[in-house]
């Protein structure tokens, strides 16, 4: 649902977006998605938490888990859904 994001918002989205791509550490294969371990000290989990309440508006077949551990300065992202996922993962991140 490409038009679910409104206009007014889709700046923000496509910034925060941009920068946790650009936060990616590592990205290991799941066998319904993938697991990210994204850089705290260039996106903060407020800011994967709103594009993840953005993302969901678009694409409601995504499943989310986002995860802090203690003191470390890393977050994991894993970004799961249907069959067909993993290309559009990668498609939106510029790997496809």
């Amino acid at each position: 649902k490409l038009d679910a994001i409104s206009p007014v918002d889709r700046p923000r989205y496509q910034e925060l977006m941009s920068r946790i791509w650009a936060a990616v550490r590592d990205r290991r294969e799941l066998p319904d998605g993938y697991a990210f371990t994204l850089d705290g000290n260039a996106v903060t989990l407020a800011e994967v938490a709103e594009w993840m309440s953005l993302e969901r508006l678009c694409c409601p077949f995504f499943a989310f888990q986002l995860s802090a551990t203690g003191d470390r300065d890393d977050w994991a992202l894993q970004l799961t859904g249907p069959e067909g996922v993993k290309s559009l993962i990668d498609h939106e991140r510029g790997l496809a």
